[in-house]
């Protein structure tokens, strides 16, 4: 196995270059970065992936960087926020090669560049583990609002129309067909979207900045999150599951399922969607889901806001009863 070169040849190497000049990165040669001053300040979110319980052993190792970039991405979008600088922290097992270790790298770079506009690495810590890869990406992002302010779950008032970005249950799916629990045949493209689930284009952010009331991304799963924004507003969401859009992978999935309902269940509640779920005034929902359009981003209403609690979901006009589990939920045990 190649040893892993000295710290600091590690660093420039493989790290500095994704620093792409920014100058409070300092080159990556000292113990501190600096952020430049933001009017209103600016937000923060961080995310790790953890080696079998995020993504298996055999993943490519640049595809794991990508699924940890899109993570955190993913919430800054939906805040209508844009990333200026990331912090990388990784403690790499000592049974991995060094080049998997440039694998990685090379994952994380392009999706720094490419998806979150040539957003520079900051700085963070390689250190090294007889446990499993672990790896947390910090995002510092700029607010896109007028106000200067994320647009946070809290701001969703009764009548705001719920909208949905993208498509809902491939990552799930694609995930159970690679731990041998379903069969494969006519979901290829959900176990390629499994290995690292794309976000919304960048350019989301704007729209989600200028016209949403409330948002969150879709990582703990739609019913979850969708959960969370009733909690934090204080008050109902209503979700028609007819609505939610679904791929032709999901749609062969419920073709073939025994029982399509709770088939459906399960693909709102997988999570690892990375999709924008927002609330907007019905005044601005003609020119939200316009610039949305134009961005080539599937957008679908799928339900409103309503005076209550909680959520509330129907399915061709009926009512169904929340399942027990909504989506993930940490478990200390």
């Amino acid at each position: 196995m190649e040893p892993a070169p000295p710290e600091f040849d590690l660093i420039a190497q493989l790290w500095a270059p994704l620093t792409l000049g920014a100058p409070g990165a300092f080159g990556l040669k000292d113990d501190v970065a600096q952020l430049s001053s933001a009017p209103f300040g600016h937000v923060v979110t961080c995310d790790q992936i953890i080696e079998n319980t995020h993504f298996l052993p055999s993943d490519p190792l640049d595809w794991v960087a990508k699924r940890l970039v899109r993570r955190n991405l993913s919430d800054l979008i939906a805040k209508g926020c844009k990333p200026i600088g990331a912090f990388l922290s990784v403690a790499w097992p000592r049974s991995r090669p060094y080049a998997h270790l440039t694998d990685f790298a090379a994952g994380l770079g392009q999706d720094l560049a490419e998806l979150c506009g040539a957003c520079p690495l900051l700085g963070g810590d390689t250190s090294t583990t007889q446990g499993p890869l672990v790896a947390s990406l910090t995002l510092i992002g700029a607010p896109l609002s007028v106000a200067g302010q994320p647009i946070l779950r809290s701001g969703a008032q009764a009548s705001d129309l719920i909208f949905l970005t993208g498509t809902i249950g491939d990552p799930y799916l694609g995930l159970q067909v690679r731990l041998g629990l379903m069969d494969g045949q006519g979901l290829e493209g959900a176990v390629a979207i499994a290995l690292a689930p794309s976000p919304p284009p960048l350019a989301v952010a704007a729209i989600i900045a200028t016209h949403a009331k409330a948002s969150i991304d879709i990582s703990d799963g739609l019913l979850a999150d969708a959960g969370h924004v009733a909690a934090a507003s204080g008050l109902a969401l209503e979700l028609d599951l007819e609505r939610v859009p679904l791929s032709a992978e999901a749609r062969v999935f419920l073709d073939r399922a025994q029982t399509p309902v709770e088939a459906l269940l399960s693909l709102v509640t997988g999570g690892d969607d990375y999709q924008a779920l927002t609330c907007v005034a019905p005044a601005d929902a003609e020119a939200f889901a316009s610039k949305m359009m134009a961005l080539g981003v599937k957008i679908t209403q799928i339900g409103v806001c309503g005076d209550g609690q909680g959520l509330t979901l129907f399915f061709h006009g009926e009512r169904l009863d929340l399942p027990a589990r909504t989506g993930w939920q940490f478990s200390g045990a």
